[in-house]
This record gives C-alpha cells, sequence and structure tokens, in this order.
C-alpha cells in the first residue's frame, strides 16, 4: 500500500472552489501522512484556476495533478438538472490511475473533521468499496428494492468510497458501470450512485457512520435503527467527515442552510484561493422567509406564555 493517501476527487468550473475547500480540509488534518491528489475535472475548468489550487496543495505539503476527462468519454451517459458530467468521472478511475492500488474518493461538498489516516488504512477485505450505509426518508426507503437490491441497508452512500482499484480492473467494472447507466440510467434518481449500487452490489465494506455524516443522519431516525445508537451518537456529536449531501438549502453555500456543522465549510474556504463567499439563493423572498422564521421562533406561543 502506498505510504501516502492516493486522494481522488471531482468537479467542474462551478463547483472548484467548494471542492479546494474538502482539500484544504482533507489535508489539515494529515499531518505525517502525505496526499497525493488526483483531480478529476472537464474542459471547462481555467488553467489559473488550477494553477491557484495546486499552490494552496504544494503550501499544505501534498502533490496534485490535474486529470482533464474528455467530453467524448461521458457522452451518452446521463446527465440531470442536478447532477453535471462531473458526476461520472470517478467511474473511470480504474482506468485512469493504472498503477495506483487503491485511492480515496471524497465529493466536492463535505468537509474533513478528523484524519484520514484510519480510513485510509481500512482493510477492504476482498471488497471493491468501502463505503456508509444511505440513510434515506420514509418517504423513498424503498427505493434500493426497485433497484432489485435485497434491503434499505445494502443501499451505500458514494460520497465517501474507499475504492480498491486493483479489484475493480481485474474485474472490469468501469465497463460494468458504463453499461449499467447507458443502459438504465435514465430511471436512475441518482445515476453514478445508483449504478454503483447494482453492479458493485455484495462488494461493499460497510463503514462507521462518521466516515459520512450525511445531513439525512441528523435528519431522520431511520438511521438509529441503520447504525445503532451508539454509533449514531458518535457520528453526530464526533463526524469524521461532514457530508452535505442533498440539493438546495442543504448546501452550506446556500443562505438558508441550517445544517449542523456548516460553519466549518466557511472555515476551510477562507483557506483556499476563493475565500469570498457568495451565498447561493440570497434573494429578497429568501430574506423574508428567514426573518419570518427566526421572528416565529422567538415568539411566545400564547399569551399565557408570558411571564406575569
Amino acid at each position: 500500500m502506498s505510504t501516502s493517501i492516493q486522494l481522488a476527487c471531482a468537479s467542474d468550473r462551478n463547483y472548484m472552489p467548494h471542492c479546494a475547500a474538502m482539500l484544504h480540509s482533507a489535508l489539515s488534518h494529515g499531518a505525517g501522512h502525505g496526499f497525493r491528489i488526483h483531480y478529476l475535472h472537464g474542459s471547462d475548468v481555467p488553467a489559473r484556476s488550477r494553477e491557484l489550487v495546486a499552490g494552496m496543495i504544494e503550501r499544505q505539503g501534498g502533490t496534485i495533478s490535474f486529470i482533464e476527462i474528455p467530453d467524448e468519454r461521458i457522452d451518452g451517459l446521463p446527465i440531470t438538472q442536478h447532477f453535471s458530467r462531473a458526476m461520472w468521472y470517478r467511474i473511470h478511475l480504474p482506468e485512469l490511475l493504472p498503477n495506483v492500488e487503491r485511492v480515496l474518493y471524497l465529493d466536492a461538498d463535505l468537509i474533513a473533521l478528523d484524519s484520514l489516516e484510519p480510513l485510509w488504512e481500512t482493510d477492504l477485505k476482498g471488497n471493491y468499496v468501502a463505503a456508509v450505509t444511505n440513510v434515506f426518508g420514509p418517504w423513498d426507503v424503498d427505493y434500493p428494492a426497485k433497484l432489485g437490491l435485497p434491503s434499505p441497508e445494502s443501499y451505500f452512500n458514494t460520497g465517501v468510497l474507499l475504492m480498491d482499484l486493483d479489484e475493480m480492473r481485474a474485474d472490469t467494472c468501469t465497463a460494468a458501470l458504463r453499461e449499467c447507466a447507458l443502459e438504465h440510467g435514465e430511471a436512475f434518481w441518482f445515476p453514478d450512485q445508483d449504478a454503483m449500487n447494482v453492479v458493485l452490489a455484495g462488494r461493499r465494506l460497510p463503514l462507521h457512520p462518521r466516515w459520512n455524516s450525511m445531513s439525512a443522519l441528523f435528519t431522520f431516525s431511520a438511521s438509529v435503527g441503520i447504525f445503532g445508537s451508539d454509533a449514531t451518537d458518535e457520528a453526530r456529536r464526533r463526524p469524521a467527515i461532514r457530508h452535505f449531501e442533498g440539493g438546495g438549502a442543504n448546501k452550506p453555500w446556500h443562505y438558508l442552510c441550517d445544517q449542523e456543522m456548516r460553519e466549518v465549510y466557511f472555515e476551510h474556504r477562507r483557506e483556499t484561493p476563493w475565500p469570498n463567499v457568495r451565498l447561493e439563493g440570497l434573494t429578497p423572498a429568501n430574506v423574508l422567509r428567514r426573518l419570518t422564521r427566526r421572528t416565529r421562533h422567538r415568539l411566545p406561543r400564547s399569551v399565557g406564555d408570558r411571564s406575569s
């Protein structure tokens, strides 16, 4: 196994500042362990932006390579309004990194809060990937069954993936993932994540939820049934990775976001080449909505609540 943590990420131009915040957080907790970053991107990412990120990584003691994914490599794979072409870059990692045994893939919308070394050194035990079980809301808990999976607990979240690239290459997983996406992708809710759950089914090592403390874990009581009360409590109180999954106001850079630990995103964003955050959703209607929400919380529930 490499003595350096081989960390992969992917983004388009719009998500580059968020990805930079994620990378800064990961390397901030990397004392004693070198990082080799593999940044997957499309043709829309400017050279100057790559130079700025490279400078940040080098100042933190890491090294980085940028791998541009040609458009034709993604052509034909389903793209949705909420998921860009960049979502498909990671399924090509076994082919893009032919001399790398394993890689830790991290989504751009998360922040590391602890050393990634214990995760990196996890014994995969012959599995393709290690990942945390996804937490579904009560309205979509039956979705894994529609994919042919045996239970909701068999469906994993792909925001944090420890990948055995040797095993995946041996079984031509990239080709299988592409075939699955081309055949069924239009029906998938989460195209790349669903394809990985279908193709890699049965070869996933479950991880403790603190390695992917997703927002749904804080929101839905189903997390206790999946992970147990002790593990859920630890993942909420002491996450190693905080993942702001979901759209819109789930993201820390959205004006209406009220997610737990939102502030850690801004702490690391300030250390990137893009320290100033222009909040999404900052509209007069949302300002009024937020003000109304705060006022409602502060008002007494009834006249009887007032002290005499």
